[in-house]
């Protein structure tokens, strides 16, 4: 409410990046990307730009005037004044790009509109004054350097120039197109090396062919090997011819007048003649070839001989050549550097006459006629946010701290037990219609507060709980006939005497006969509870001293059999008792009378009296207060009473407030709702 107004004034700039800059290729953008923007919007913002807007405008004058509430009334140095009206100003500036657009949106926000018009102009002046000083300054040192290096490159082109000339003249190269005498003589010897090398082949190959057909015909056991198509010459054909039609006429007469006869026998010795007579003519071609093969390889190597004179020539000629070229390629590469560079050195000496920035004013700034309300709404959403985030933070401490249990998946997860029940919270109120739970009887149980659930309101969730730890009981089969279960808990007041009575009254209601214990020696609860009358107990008990039936209490049903225990001066020596044989004989002798016997145990962390019961009850029930014990309370009582741990038939979660426990567990919050019991008959 009491924020002053403030105005926004927004001057806009535009970037055109199809103007010439220096070093730019042809057709190139001078800014490549939305990064180059950026650099733009930074530029803006940045303190040089803004010590200029507050130079020109003499804006650190007004410093004074621009103080906060623990603000200094001392005036300040030039130097504070600028530095605070810096801080102002780049507080209140925003610069931002339309979209994807080469385009600048700067504004700028004060109380009095007419300044926030001229500093928004002024930023978006001094962002194109920068520009031009910023090109100008670029362009006059680029063309310094390209004037040192245009005279450089121009005497390394003078040098390069000069080297080729002198080379030429040493080495008495002579341009001929490009090609030395040594060329020409080198592929003539090449050419006539190669038709030499096939010659030595060629010859080669003939001599292995003559050789085996000699080999195949000396080999024994080889019948005409000789009668062949490899082409010897016209001598060895003429022989060939004659003895296929000798091996014709052998094979025809032999057929007809038979082997041995005498004319088949004279063809056979002119067969042999013409053999002998093709062996000659084979040796003779033979050595023949031989011959041409030692004649072929002797200039075969005479020719290698040559050619590797000729390519050292050629080698030596040709290094010539090579240093030439690299020569002329160099002076060329000079060239053409010393061509660019000098037409950029031109180009830099019009542009600094001409320097052209690429941003330019689009619209300039007016004095706004409404106010703004960000300012407003910041302060609304900073209270929005922080009252949020306290609360946020506060509900995580709680969260954080609240190491309790408070659902049944919690108690399962850590314990590794079954939660039986989740007894709810009974307040001490009384149903209009419940009449007073009194019999006449001298030793009647004195029953008030949520016990009387069970006989008043049978069909509340507080009964239907006390119910399941007896079905829980009933249902486990690892006892048979009557069963002794001990309730315990980790601390004191978690509720484990008020669940032991409540579990008796709802046996007891049920018809079966059900004897309950207080075993608690040092601070009998349970007896200062449904017995404030007592004299006698448990101890007179065992100790022989009263009969059991004279220090029993029971119920209008007589189905329920209460022993208290009473103790007149302080008890130390309690787990002595748990584990004398009187008391489990005593516990036998129950067991023999009752359905059910009911053990209310001390609590497991102050004392170790229950750890001294492992030998006299079935299994145990531990009792939890929901939202009241620790859970390392829990976790720290039942690691040092494994015993006890061991023999657990699982866990109830005492005292739930069923209003609140919706609030922990989201999954099952609606299974446990009165409105699901009233379907039933159950008025709350």
């Amino acid at each position: 409410m009491v924020t002053p107004a403030t105005y926004k004034a927004t001057s806009t700039v535009g970037i055109d990046t199809a103007k010439f800059q220096l070093f730019q290729p042809v057709g190139e953008l001078s800014i490549e990307s939305s990064a180059a923007v950026e650099s733009q919007l930074e530029i803006i913002r940045s303190e040089k730009i803004a010590l200029e807007v507050i130079k020109t405008l003499h804006l650190a004058d007004d410093a004074s005037e621009q103080g906060g509430l623990f603000s200094s009334s001392k005036p300040g140095s030039d130097f504070e004044n600028t530095r605070k009206m810096l801080a102002i100003v780049q507080k209140r500036l925003t610069v931002k790009r339309l979209g994807i657009a080469w385009i600048i949106d700067i504004s700028y926000e004060d109380t009095d509109p007419s300044r926030a018009a001229q500093i928004a102009n002024a930023f978006a002046d001094a962002y194109i004054t920068d520009q031009l000083d910023a090109k100008y300054q670029i362009t006059r040192q680029a063309s310094s350097w390209l004037e040192g290096r245009a005279k450089e490159m121009r005497e390394q082109l003078q040098a390069a120039q000069r080297a080729i000339v002198d080379f030429k003249s040493k080495n008495n190269i002579v341009d001929t197109g490009g090609r030395l005498m040594s060329d020409q003589q080198l592929a003539e010897l090449n050419g006539q090396l190669a038709t030499a090398r096939t010659q030595t082949i060629e010859a080669k190959a003939r001599l292995e062919r003559i050789n085996g057909i000699i080999q195949s015909a000396l080999a024994p056991g080889n019948s005409n090997p000789l009668i062949t198509d490899v082409p010897i010459n016209d001598a060895f054909a003429k022989l060939r011819t004659q003895l296929v039609d000798l091996t014709s006429r052998e094979t025809e007469w032999a057929a007809k007048v038979g082997p041995n006869h005498s004319a088949v026998l004279n063809v056979r010795n002119q067969m042999n003649q013409v053999r002998n007579a093709m062996l000659d003519e084979l040796h003779r071609v033979g050595e023949t070839s031989k011959s041409d093969y030692e004649v072929a390889q002797r200039r075969e190597k005479s020719l290698d001989s040559q050619v590797a004179q000729a390519l050292a020539q050629f080698e030596a000629s040709n290094r010539a050549q090579v240093t030439l070229r690299e020569l002329e390629s160099s002076a060329a590469t000079t060239k053409e550097i010393y061509e660019k560079i000098n037409k950029r050195y031109l180009e830099s000496v019009e542009q600094k006459s001409f320097p052209v920035s690429e941003a330019r004013v689009i619209t300039r700034a007016e004095r706004p006629l409404h106010r703004e309300f960000k300012t407003t709404l910041k302060i609304l959403g900073g209270i929005v946010g922080g009252s949020l985030a306290l609360g946020f933070g506060l509900a995580a401490v709680r969260e954080l701290t609240d190491s309790v249990f408070r659902t049944v998946a919690q108690v399962e997860r850590r314990l590794q037990m079954s939660c039986l029940a989740l007894v709810p919270l009974r307040k001490d109120e009384t149903p209009e219609h419940a009449m007073p739970y009194q019999w006449p009887g001298p030793r009647a149980v004195h029953v008030e507060g949520p016990p009387r659930s069970v006989i008043d309101a049978p069909l509340s969730g507080y009964s239907e709980a006390v119910r399941s730890i007896k079905l829980a009981i009933d249902l486990n089969g690892t006892f048979s006939g009557t069963k002794i279960i001990g309730l315990t808990s980790s601390l004191p007041k978690e509720g484990k005497s008020t669940l032991s009575a409540s579990l008796a009254l709802a046996i007891a209601r049920a018809g079966s006969k059900v004897a309950l214990v207080d075993f608690d020696l040092r601070n009998p609860t349970l007896t200062r509870t449904l017995s404030p009358g007592a004299t006698v107990g448990f101890l007179d008990v065992i100790s022989g001293g009263t009969p059991l039936a004279d220090a029993l209490w029971s119920d209008e049903t007589k189905n329920l059999s209460f022993l208290p225990t009473v103790v007149k001066d302080q008890f130390v020596q309690s787990n002595e008792i748990m584990v004398a044989p009187v008391t489990k004989m005593f516990l036998e002798r129950l067991r023999n009378e009752y359905a059910y016997v009911i053990v209310d145990l001390p609590p497991l962390a102050p004392v170790i009296d229950t750890r001294a019961t492992t030998n006299l009850v079935d299994f145990y029930i531990g009792v939890i207060e929901w939202g009241g014990t620790k859970i390392d309370v829990v976790e720290h009582a039942l690691s040092r009473a494994s015993e006890v741990a061991s023999n657990m038939l699982g866990v109830v979660l005492n005292k739930v407030d069923m209003e609140k426990f919706d609030n922990y567990d989201f999954e099952n919050r609606d299974y446990y709702i009165n409105e699901h019991y009233s379907q039933y008959g159950y008025k709350a």
